[in-house]
C-alpha cells in the first residue's frame, strides 16, 4: 500500500525551515512520499523543494490570502491524478510528526480520519464566529459538538478527493465574512451526517494535538479550555521533548506547537 503526505505552501523559500520539520519528522517514522503543492511558485521555490527531496506540484490559487480554501481544489485535483492509496493532508508550517501516523488507520472500516480538539463548538468563541459569519444559520446544528480540525484529515484517495471537494464547494458559496472557512465547512458537514465512514478520533487516543485548544497557548486559562480538557480527557503533556496525552500516550502528530513557544524552540531542535 501507497502511503504519502501532502500539503500546500506558498512562499516556499520564505518557509523553508518550517517545511523541512514537517517532511524530515514525517519521514523520520514513515516511508510514505512527502508531496507539496507549490503555490504560485517560482524557480527558487522549486529549487528548495528539491533540495529538501519534496515531490512539488506547481498551482496557480491567486490570492492567497483564501490559500486555506483554495487548497481543497488543488489537492482534490492532485489525488485524481495520483497512484497512492492512502494520504494525509495536513498544514505545513505547524505540524510535526513523533511517530507514523498511519499507524492507528483502520482502513477496514473508515474511509477518512480526522481528530478532535477536546473542546465543544460553544466554549471556542474563534469557530463559533466563522460559523456565523461564513454560514448563516448553521450555527445551532453543531453548537453542542466538539470542534474538529481541518488541519489534519487523512483517508483513502478517492474519499478524501470527494471530501475536499465538497468541503471547497461549501467554502465558495459560503458568505465572505472570513478567510479561513474550511474548518467551519467540515464542522457543518460532519453534523448534518454528510461524511460516510469517518473515524473521528479523540484527544486521549494520541494520534493528533492541536495546541490553539488543547495546548497552554494564551487563552488556555482564560477561556476556561484546561477546566475542560481536564474533566474529559485530561491535559496533554510534554515530557523530555515530546507531547503526550494525559494518560501518557505518545500523540503521532504535534500541530500548531508554534504556538507554545517554550515547546516549539525544543520540538524543532532536531530538525534545524
Amino acid at each position: 500500500m501507497k502511503t504519502a503526505l501532502i500539503g500546500i505552501s506558498n512562499k516556499i523559500k520564505e518557509h523553508n525551515s518550517k517545511i523541512k520539520v514537517w517532511s524530515e519528522s514525517f519521514r523520520k517514522h514513515s516511508d510514505g512520499e512527502v508531496i507539496l503543492i507549490a503555490a504560485n511558485a517560482d524557480e527558487e521555490d522549486i529549487r528548495v523543494c528539491e533540495e529538501l527531496n519534496i515531490t512539488y506540484h506547481v498551482a496557480d490559487v491567486g490570492d492567497p490570502w483564501y490559500i486555506n480554501n483554495k487548497r481543497l481544489y488543488h489537492i482534490s485535483q492532485f489525488l485524481k491524478t495520483s497512484d497512492i492509496d492512502v494520504f494525509l493532508s495536513t498544514d505545513v508550517f505547524d505540524v510535526l510528526f513523533q511517530s507514523n501516523p498511519f499507524d492507528k488507520f483502520d482502513l477496514d472500516n473508515y474511509d477518512l480520519f480526522v481528530s478532535n480538539e477536546g473542546i465543544m463548538l460553544r466554549e471556542e468563541p474563534w469557530n463559533t464566529d466563522v460559523i456565523n459569519r461564513c454560514f448563516p444559520g448553521e450555527i445551532e446544528c453543531c453548537i453542542n459538538n466538539e470542534i474538529t480540525c481541518s488541519g489534519v484529515i487523512g483517508g483513502k484517495r478517492e474519499s478524501l478527493m470527494h471530501l475536499f471537494e465538497k468541503m471547497h464547494l461549501m467554502c465558495e458559496y459560503a458568505v465572505n465574512g472570513h478567510n479561513v472557512r474550511d474548518q467551519a465547512a467540515l464542522i457543518i458537514m460532519m453534523a448534518k451526517g454528510m461524511v460516510d465512514k469517518l473515524k473521528v478520533f479523540s484527544l486521549d487516543e494520541g494520534w493528533a494535538m492541536h495546541c490553539q485548544s488543547s495546548g497552554p497557548t494564551q487563552f488556555f486559562e482564560s477561556w476556561g479550555l484546561r477546566r475542560n480538557l481536564e474533566s474529559r480527557y485530561g491535559v496533554p503533556k510534554f515530557i523530555d521533548g515530546k507531547v503526550y496525552t494525559g494518560d501518557d500516550k505518545l500523540f503521532d502528530i504535534v500541530h500548531q506547537f508554534n504556538r507554545v513557544p517554550e515547546w516549539h524552540e525544543i520540538l524543532i531542535k532536531e530538525y534545524e
